[in-house]
């Protein structure tokens, strides 16, 4: 077959035209083909012309080609990305919903919307913002909507009305993008039914409400009975001594002299409780109040153990301090630290088996203030149960510890105590290997060497 140039449609010499045929790749459709066949055709009829087929030789077919099937490609691509989206949403369960962040208008609702508010995707599309939206909560979402207007995300709560006039809590999940088709911002929302986890909510706040205030309640109780029964336990205590002394004259009868000294230790402990327990009802209540002081450590911890020193040497054990010279003073309630040193001292007493042996050390640094440790060989505990012992009247349960009295109110006392310091108490120990109490005052309760403070024999003095 001879076809014609252009050349030869107006009168010039014909110039005969090779017959070539184009394949296409197997399975292209759409575009690809008719570019590539009208390509080769032009090709066929400007062959003669050499410009023409310097541009439209094989070469260029074959680019543009290779052009056109990427094209068509990424465009299949991007329509199976859009099927499948399109499907995801349709079977999600959370409410999906795109639109206009000015006018509200919606331009997608997914079917999902039967099942969250009741309406028809369609009845959702024609319906305003407003007539779902509680009115209360409508200046939360657009206070939401303005935000995600300069970060791109955020997230909402509000009650939403559904067909039945029920409103529900949902929490929506807002996105902003640009549309492709349009190129006008929208906000995608995902939306869901969080009215079960309002509920709870809710009814946790309501019980800790309740707790606190059945708390504040019985250590306002422990606080009025503990007054009360304070000033007849002095009482007694007194008598008992002035008895013991027989300060009115002889006893005579020894018997009554064993009852008076057990009334006057029965008397003493009693009131020891007692006070632990306003103590500690105080620190829960807010109402405890430090009354600060300068002192020196190693001299209070001298004073406790003198106290300690008649049941050190009936239970058959050794006690020792060791502290650095250069401790600093520390500025703390005295009285306070005092009862820590000794709660602490007396667990050690009663829980180490005679020839056991009772240490406490300390050191300083300027980060962490004045850390206090007082070490023990006694039975330990559990390291399972070491955070239970300073619960209110917690016993660790074992053989020792029932031969010996007590509530299980001390290291609930020292914890509060320490609190209050800004300060903390930590136990470390294991079954057998006996129990460390670390105590740490917070470096601002500490007085530096340059602040020139010293204590001498009868309170604390300037040099």
């Amino acid at each position: 077959m001879r076809l014609w140039s252009g050349r030869g449609v107006l009168g010039l010499s014909p110039v005969p035209i090779p017959n070539r045929s184009v394949r296409f790749p197997i399975g292209l459709t759409g575009a690809a083909p008719t570019v590539i066949a009208a390509l080769a055709g032009l090709t066929w009829i400007f062959w003669g012309d050499h410009a023409g087929a310097a541009v439209l030789g094989p070469t260029g077919i074959l680019a543009v080609g290779a052009f056109v099937m990427v094209a068509e490609i990424r465009a299949r691509a991007a329509s199976r990305a859009a099927r499948l989206y399109q499907r995801l949403a349709d079977h999600s369960t959370d409410m999906i919903v795109s639109f206009d962040p000015e006018t509200q208008k919606r331009s997608y609702v997914s079917p999902s919307c039967r099942q969250l508010y009741g309406y028809e995707p369609d009845e959702a599309m024609r319906m305003a913002a407003t007539e779902i939206i509680h009115p209360d909560d409508f200046p939360n979402v657009r206070a939401a909507l303005n935000q995600i207007n300069g970060s791109g995300q955020g997230v909402v709560t509000y009650r939403g009305r559904r067909k039945d006039g029920i409103y529900i809590w949902v929490e929506a999940s807002l996105t902003a993008f640009r549309n492709p088709t349009t190129g006008a911002t929208e906000i995608v929302s995902v939306i869901r039914d969080i009215s079960d986890r309002v509920r709870a909510e809710s009814a946790l706040r309501d019980a800790k409400r309740q707790a606190e205030a059945a708390n504040h309640a019985k250590s306002e109780f422990l606080s009025t009975v503990s007054h009360e029964l304070r000033t007849p336990l002095n009482a007694v205590i007194g008598f008992s001594e002035i008895m013991e002394r027989e300060l009115l004259g002889p006893i005579g009868n020894e018997k009554y002299r064993s009852y008076i000294v057990d009334i006057q230790r029965s008397g003493k402990l009693l009131l020891n409780v007692i006070n632990d327990i306003l103590d500690l009802s105080k620190a829960e209540a807010g109402k405890w109040e430090l009354t600060e002081d300068v002192f020196d450590v190693e001299q209070t911890l001298r004073a406790v153990l003198r106290l300690l020193k008649p049941r050190l040497d009936e239970a058959d054990l050794s006690a020792a301090i060791s502290l650095p010279t250069s401790l600093p003073l520390l500025r703390a309630d005295e009285r306070k630290t005092q009862q820590v040193f000794f709660n602490l001292l007396s667990n050690a007493v009663k829980f180490t088996p005679p020839g056991g042996r009772i240490d406490v050390v300390g050191q300083h640094d300027h980060e962490n203030g004045i850390t206090i440790r007082v070490r023990d060989t006694g039975i330990g505990i559990d390291p399972e149960k070491l955070e239970c012992v300073f619960e209110p009247f917690m016993q660790i349960d074992s053989a020792l510890s029932r031969k010996h009295s007590g509530t299980g109110l001390g290291l609930s006392v020292v914890r509060a105590i320490m609190e209050h310091h800004k300060g903390s108490v930590e136990l470390k120990s294991d079954v057998g290997n006996g129990t460390e109490a670390i105590l740490v005052f917070p470096a601002e309760r500490v007085l530096e060497a340059d602040e020139s403070v010293r204590v001498s024999a009868h309170g604390v003095v300037r040099s």
